[in-house]
């Protein structure tokens, strides 16, 4: 069982899908995500790709976010962030059903943009990075001062931005400020 570490929900449990499929952030490396975007959360418009257990758009919830779009493409996930989302009564985030790609399309067509984005695929989906990139360009997904985090279990490749990359154990992460996609 996962729990919020910090925030309104603080100390609350979440759940994860019962499913080899998804793998959860930890703990330890949500802390230091959050820890590293604390200042830049509050009033975010968050978009939390492959969303699993939605434990990164809730921590950004629970601190202050101003709402969160998730995504999965696993009926399990999506059942699991809508509980969590109904357990802690979070009514500023949607939930969509699908492939990242025609979510994305759909997004766009929406006019939805974000100020922070999470991804943080499968580790065997190495070519989602960079699809995720262009269709955030393509659909003009992102603000004017949006932030990626990306979550994968090898070193990230290619700059756009201003990037600076933590390494927890066999998971890699990129913050990356002033995207240039």
């Amino acid at each position: 069982m996962l729990r919020i570490i910090a925030g309104k929900y603080k100390s609350l449990h979440i759940d994860a899908p019962n499913v080899s499929t998804t793998r959860p952030t930890t703990d330890k490396v949500r802390e230091a995500i959050m820890s590293s975007l604390q200042n830049e959360i509050n009033s975010c418009r968050v978009l939390d790709l492959f969303g699993g257990s939605g434990a990164l758009g809730l921590e950004a919830l629970s601190r202050g976010a101003a709402s969160c779009v998730f995504c999965d493409s696993s009926k399990s996930a999506i059942k699991t962030i809508r509980n969590n989302l109904n357990k802690l009564k979070e009514e500023h985030a949607e939930v969509f059903l699908g492939d990242y790609r025609q979510v994305l399309k759909q997004l766009g067509k929406k006019n939805y943009q974000f100020d922070l984005v999470f991804i943080d695929p499968p580790y065997k989906m190495k070519e989602a990075y960079e699809i995720v990139r262009s269709l955030l360009k393509e659909y003009h997904l992102l603000s004017e001062h949006a932030l990626l985090v990306e979550e994968s279990d090898t070193p990230l490749n290619g700059t756009y931005g201003k990037s600076k990359d933590y390494h927890y154990g066999i998971v890699h992460v990129r913050i990356t400020r002033e995207v240039t996609l």
